[in-house]
């Protein structure tokens, strides 16, 4: 078969029920290079510990809102801290390799 053809697939029709079959399957060719797999891997994990920091610090300033008024000006130190302790933590559990310590 030639390079175009990726697929082809028999559709029948009895009882006025249609089926399908593949017959012929190409192999696909992988979109990525095998040496970027674990950069591609480090990075996306690093980008879900800005999305956890991100939602961390915006439960907790609404959590010392709901406490308090203008809660989240007089909480906002420990809350960053602890929003950016969380996304420390998850960005190292996505690691390839164990660099960071635990925090």
């Amino acid at each position: 078969m030639d390079n175009i053809v990726s697929r082809i697939t028999v559709v029948k029709q009895s009882d006025g029920e249609p089926s399908s079959t593949v017959v012929y399957r190409g192999k696909r060719k992988s979109r990525r290079n095998t040496w970027s797999r674990p950069i591609e891997r480090a990075v996306r994990s690093l980008f879900k510990a800005q999305e956890a920091f991100g939602q961390s610090a915006l439960s907790r300033q609404g959590k010392s809102n709901r406490r308090r008024r203008e809660g989240w000006v007089v909480d906002a130190p420990v809350n960053l801290y602890e929003a950016s302790r969380k996304a420390y933590n998850q960005a190292r559990k996505g690691m390839p390799f164990t660099l960071l310590p635990r925090m």
